[in-house]
C-alpha cells in the first residue's frame, strides 16, 4: 500500500494523508480524517518509504535502508471510545504518530474486559508484538496482570495516576495537577469549594481533600458529586449539588469535559460561571477555550505524553534500559475566564 492508495480510500487528498502521517497534523484535515487515515493505515500494515525519506532530506544513501514494520498493542484502560473522549484520543494519536516514525504501528487495540481471551487472540497473529501501552488507569485484577505479563515482555503505562505495576510509566502527576488548582481557587478566596468527579482510586478527588486540608477548609461529602467523568456526569453532578444543601462558590471538576457538563448546567439554572460560580478543572482539551466562558484548567501535556511513551517504550525494545523508568512530565494552570475572585460567601445570595 502506498499514500495514492490510502488517500483514495480516505477520500481525501495524498498531501493530506503525508501531512497526517508526516506529524504535520496540525490544520490539515479534521479529527474525523485523521482519525480514517490512521485506521486505514493500521488496518493495512502500510510502511513508510525510508528510502525516499532520506533522499528527500538529502542524508547520505549509503544509511538510507528499508526497515522492517514493528508491531505494539494499546489497551485502552481508561475509556472504552476515544471518539468521545479528546484526551485519550489525542493522546493516542500523538503516540501513534511517533512510533510511525520508528517503523512501529498499533496491531490491536483492547479493553479491559478482552483480557480473557487476549492470550489467544496474539498467539493466533502470525506477526509479532513488541510491546504494549497502556491508556489511563485500571485497576487491574491478579489474573489480568498475570495475562498482561505472560504475553508482553516490554509494557509502558501512561496517564495521570502512577500505578501499582512493576513497568515503565510517563505520567503527568494528576495528584499535583489536582492540589494546584484547587489552590488557585483558593488564592482567588475561595472557601467553600465543591467537586465533581470520580472518587474511588481517584488521585483527583484526594488532591481536592488534601488541599482543603493543608488550608485549614472543612471537608463535606455533601460539596462533592461523585460521577463518572464525562459530559453528562458533570452535567448531573452540577444539577446534584444545585439541587441540594450544597454550599459553595467554588468547583473542581477532575477533568474538562466534566467541566464542561457542568457549566451548561449552572447556565441552565441562571448561575453566572466566573461570577457567580468558578469552574477549574484538569486536561486542557481543544474545546476548553472554545466554550463560553473559556474554561480555566491545568494544561497537561496531552502530545507529549503521548510522543514520549512512545520513545519510552521502543528505547526498552531496543534494549537500551532495563529497569523500570518513570517519567513525570510538568503542567501549568491555563488561566481564562470561568475563575475569579471570591464575591460572596453563598452562592444562594
Amino acid at each position: 500500500m502506498i499514500l495514492k492508495d490510502i488517500a483514495k480510500e480516505a477520500g481525501v487528498s495524498i498531501s493530506t494523508v503525508s501531512r497526517v502521517i508526516n506529524g504535520k497534523e496540525q490544520g490539515a484535515a479534521s479529527k474525523e480524517t485523521r482519525d480514517k487515515i490512521w485506521s486505514i493505515v493500521r488496518k493495512n500494515g502500510y510502511t513508510p518509504n525510508v528510502l525516499a525519506q532520506n533522499l528527500k532530506r538529502r542524508t547520505s544513501l549509503t544509511d538510507s535502508k528499508e526497515k522492517p514494520l514493528y508491531y505494539i498493542d494499546c489497551l485502552q484502560a481508561r475509556t472504552s471510545n476515544l471518539n468521545t473522549d479528546p484526551f485519550f484520543s489525542e493522546l493516542e494519536r500523538a503516540l501513534e504518530q511517533e512510533a510511525f516514525n520508528y517503523n512501529y504501528i498499533i496491531k490491536h487495540t483492547y479493553r479491559p474486559m478482552d483480557l480473557k481471551s487476549l492470550d489467544s487472540i496474539i498467539q493466533a497473529d502470525e506477526r509479532n508484538i513488541c510491546g504494549l501501552v497502556i491508556l489511563g488507569r485500571y485497576m487491574f485484577t491478579k489474573e489480568q496482570l498475570k495475562i498482561l505479563k505472560e504475553v508482553y515482555k516490554n509494557i509502558i503505562y501512561v496517564g495521570l495516576n502512577a500505578i501499582p505495576l512493576k513497568c515503565d510509566q510517563v505520567i503527568c502527576d494528576g495528584y499535583k495537577a489536582g492540589i494546584s488548582a484547587v489552590e488557585y481557587l483558593i488564592e482567588l478566596g475561595h472557601k467553600k469549594i465543591a467537586y465533581i468527579g470520580e472518587q474511588a482510586n481517584e488521585c483527583r478527588f484526594l488532591a481536592y481533600k488534601d488541599a482543603l486540608s493543608l488550608h485549614n477548609i472543612n471537608f463535606t461529602i455533601h460539596n462533592t458529586a461523585n460521577v463518572i467523568q464525562s459530559t453528562d456526569g458533570g452535567y448531573k453532578g452540577a444539577q446534584k449539588l444545585l439541587n441540594s444543601s450544597s454550599d459553595f462558590t467554588a468547583v473542581f471538576c477532575a477533568n474538562d469535559l466534566t467541566a464542561i457538563g457542568a457549566i451548561k448546567a449552572f447556565h441552565e439554572n441562571k448561575k453566572q460561571v466566573s461570577r457567580d460560580i468558578s469552574v477549574i478543572s484538569v486536561d486542557d482539551i481543544d474545546l476548553a477555550q472554545y466554550i463560553t466562558p473559556m474554561l480555566t484548567t491545568v494544561h497537561i501535556p496531552i502530545e507529549e505524553l503521548g510522543r514520549q511513551t512512545a520513545r519510552t517504550l521502543i528505547d526498552r525494545i531496543n534494549g537500551r534500559h532495563t529497569l523500570p523508568m518513570k517519567v513525570e512530565l510538568p503542567f501549568f494552570i491555563a488561566k481564562r475566564d470561568s475563575c475569579s475572585k471570591c464575591r460572596t460567601t453563598n452562592r444562594q445570595q
